[in-house]
């Protein structure tokens, strides 16, 4: 986690030395989101070409341990902002917040500037994922962009707009913008600590079982591509 907020960090004071430097598209990767990536070759091309790229998912944090790295943990989108905010504020980061349900945006920042009186928040949209929301939120200037348009659309949002917006960075936040405007409850940290934090959303938002159905086929691609590694001489 404090490597990732760090880098965070450095992708904007880079791009504040360097206003020519390429927006650095940061992604909370799940094993959902794998799935779509094989998929959605448009997807894939971002996923490829993303700065920065997070396990959010206890089932790729085990992927990476079977692959020789003991130490990967797993770095929530939640956790991730959570983590960024003070860091945000102490270096003045001016952040937008795009995406969402109909409130959920302006929620968010009324709660993130409750937290951190000195975090500059200086704009909100809750329009879809676009060049007209785009072109709202470039107005105000943001470094860091927190993009909630849902797995996939949200990363191509940012892929394709952070530039003209003139953004260092932006975050693909998904649902995590809800945790922030307190319209959902996040699951205990007893649940998150030993990885059931899917079977929590799956719980309070029972619509989920679509996008989780992709799980056990995740699962099975996973362990046979493991086996295959440790198989070679």
């Amino acid at each position: 986690m404090a490597t990732a907020v760090q880098t965070v960090v450095e992708m904007v004071e880079r791009r504040r030395a360097d206003a020519t430097s390429h927006p650095a598209v940061v992604i909370t990767l799940n094993p959902e989101m794998v799935m779509m990536a094989r998929r959605s070759p448009a997807f894939s091309a971002v996923l490829e070409s993303a700065s920065l790229v997070v396990p959010d998912g206890i089932g790729l944090v085990r992927a990476l341990r079977r692959r020789g790295h003991p130490e990967a943990e797993r770095v929530g989108g939640a956790d991730l902002i959570g983590s960024y905010l003070p860091e945000a504020e102490r270096h003045a980061h001016r952040i937008a917040l795009v995406g969402g349900a109909p409130g959920v945006a302006g929620a968010a920042r009324d709660r993130m500037v409750e937290t951190h009186p000195g975090l500059q928040v200086v704009a909100v949209s809750d329009g879809p994922p676009g060049r007209i929301t785009a072109s709202e939120v470039e107005t105000a200037r943001p470094e860091v962009v927190l993009a909630a348009f849902g797995a996939g659309r949200q990363e191509l949002f940012l892929d394709r707009y952070l530039g003209p917006i003139g953004a260092a960075t932006g975050i693909g936040v998904g649902g995590s913008l809800d945790y922030l405007a307190g319209r959902v409850r996040r699951a205990p940290t007893v649940v998150r600590r030993v990885g059931l934090e899917w079977a929590w959303r799956l719980s309070v938002q029972p619509w989920r079982v679509r996008r989780q159905s992709v799980l056990p086929v995740y699962w099975w691609l996973e362990r046979r591509e493991a086996a295959t590694l440790r198989a070679k001489p």
